[in-house]
Formats: structure tokens, C-alpha cells, sequence
């Protein structure tokens, strides 16, 4: 098992075939505004170039992802009321996966968005994002929850803490 790379996350899209890529877009596509959102995406705007490659993988699950950037309802300027806009939408999503890159670890606002998960009782998942040439640093409170890893087969799955066995990704996300 293994942490998804920078580089393997940035050519996640290239490597998504046409006809996966196109059923992926569909379904972003049939979300209203009154639709539930699946899946609440955490992470840092300096990260902001592996946004579009987490959302492909994750749209390749078959679930749609909020990403509160690109959500016309959230106020131009951040001031409490995005704070109050981006707990209610942790709130309606069923699944939180953390884009856990190095940043967002250091951001203000990942780790209140995952407290905030934390606090809905809402499923969880870390999706680590490894450097390049470096190693990921993690961190304690990071270590309680479950993380998404590649598996001995090349698919991707859900672990809980300290656990070599989970479920596929795919069915923690429709679960």
C-alpha cells in the first residue's frame, strides 16, 4: 500500500480513459443546486492544482464533490458567514475526505473543516498526498482516521488507523 504521489495526482485526469472522463462529467454536470452533494473536498487553496485531479479520481467513484470555491452561494470575501456556509454544507455531504497534503496541514481552515466533520459524526477518510521527493509529515490528529492508499492490486481503498486491510474505495464512497 502506498500514498498517492504529487506527481501521480497531478496526471491522474491524463491517465482517466475518454469514456470513464465522460461519464465522470455527466454526473458533476446533472447536480442542481438543490442536489445533495456526495462527497465535501478539504483542502488548502495553495494546493489549489491538485483540486481538479481529486476531484477527477473521485468522480471516477461515481460521487459528486463540493469544492467551496467554486460554489457561487459562498460570500466573495471570507468573513464568519463563509464559516457558517461551509459547516452547513460539511453537514448536508455524506462522505469528508481531506486533500491531506503538507499545506493543508498547515492551513487554518482544513483542520477546523475536519473538525467540524469530526463533530457530525460524518464518514471520514485522509487522502494523503505524498512529495515527490519527500515524505509525507502527517500528523497525530490526522492518525484517528481513516486514510485512502493504493492497494497491493493497483485499486484504492479505505483503511482504518493502523490497519493493513479496509474496503475499496469505491464502496466506502457508496456506502
Amino acid at each position: 500500500m502506498a500514498y498517492i504521489t504529487e506527481s501521480q495526482l497531478l496526471q491522474y485526469p491524463a491517465s482517466i480513459q475518454l469514456h470513464e472522463r465522460a461519464l465522470a462529467n455527466m454526473s458533476a454536470n446533472t447536480k442542481t443546486a438543490s442536489t445533495r452533494t456526495t462527497v465535501f473536498l478539504s483542502h488548502s487553496h495553495t494546493d489549489s492544482k491538485f483540486v481538479e485531479p481529486a476531484v477527477s479520481f473521485l468522480r471516477t467513484q461515481g460521487v459528486i464533490v463540493y469544492i467551496d470555491w467554486k460554489d457561487p452561494s459562498m460570500p466573495a470575501v471570507t468573513s464568519p458567514e463563509t464559516a457558517r456556509r461551509i459547516k452547513a454544507r460539511i453537514k448536508e455531504c455524506r462522505k469528508f475526505v481531506m486533500l491531506a497534503s503538507n499545506n493543508a496541514l498547515d492551513s487554518r481552515w482544513v483542520p477546523w473543516e475536519l473538525g467540524v466533520a469530526d463533530s457530525n459524526s460524518q464518514d471520514i477518510a485522509i487522502l494523503p498526498v505524498k512529495p515527490n521527493n519527500s515524505d509525507w509529515q502527517g500528523n497525530e490528529y490526522v492518525g484517528i482516521y481513516p486514510r485512502i492508499e493504493a492497494t497491493a492490486n493497483g485499486g484504492w481503498g479505505v483503511f482504518p488507523p493502523g490497519q493493513n486491510t479496509g474496503q475499496t474505495l469505491e464502496a466506502w464512497l457508496l456506502s
